[in-house]
């Protein structure tokens, strides 16, 4: 079988808060086609959040530990900052983006993978992506998110936890739970459901809910 790679550098960006194995198979498939693999870990400068609990560090050493073997030259993993908050998402956030690619690999990427997520198309503009492939993989096809990941953290359900995410990464589920368990927000949820049936679909209820608040409050922020 041949090791040829179709493309030389190859990026995916998203918040992977934390990563699960819809994620990997993301990664997997960029690594697959392309010599070199930059992932950006977006919103790196929040954490302590509803939609991102975890520091950047941590979901950073979430995907290192799936992947104990690449060099930094094979997979680059770095965190990249929102211009405004995670819901502005624009032609400017695509620049962005790009110079971003650009420091780090002093080049624009080859392909960009991505989720399909309905903004991704809006990342952009046309001029920005000349000869560059993109590549988008249906979640249809992993159904698990990472809020359900984080509900099963909630819940201490370590067993479909354990489903839903890489096995290198199994040994961290306490760091991540405890981590997780720490932020205000999370505490709140959990004493919310804990007197009833503490199901995921009960947290995934309750999320939903304070989630669009959230983005209620943050896409009045940019009307600003």
């Amino acid at each position: 079988m041949s090791n040829h790679k179709f493309y030389d550098l190859g990026v995916v960006c998203g918040r992977f808060g934390h990563e699960q194995i819809g994620h990997v198979s993301l990664f997997d498939t960029c690594m697959a086609l392309c010599k070199r693999t930059l992932i950006l870990v977006g919103s790196a400068q929040e954490s302590g959040t509803l939609r991102n609990p975890f520091r950047v560090e941590t979901r950073i050493d979430v995907i290192r530990e799936t992947y104990p073997g690449e060099s930094e030259e094979t997979l680059m993993v770095r965190g990249i900052n929102d211009l405004t908050n995670e819901y502005d998402i624009t032609s400017d956030w695509g620049k962005f983006v790009k110079s971003e690619i650009e420091f780090h690999k002093h080049k624009f990427a080859s392909l960009m993978v991505y989720g399909n997520d309905e903004f991704r198309s809006k990342w952009f503009a046309p001029e920005d992506l000349v000869g560059t492939a993109e590549l988008i993989i249906p979640r249809s096809t992993i159904p698990v998110s990472g809020t359900q990941v984080r509900g099963m953290l909630t819940i201490d359900d370590e067993t479909s936890w354990q489903k839903a995410t890489h096995p290198l990464i199994h040994g961290m589920y306490k760091r991540l739970r405890d981590e997780l368990m720490s932020v205000p927000i999370y505490k709140e949820i959990y004493n919310r459901i804990r007197t009833g049936d503490m199901s995921l679909d009960c947290f995934m209820n309750v999320y939903k809910e304070l989630e669009q608040k959230d983005k209620e409050s943050k896409l009045a922020e940019l009307q600003k």
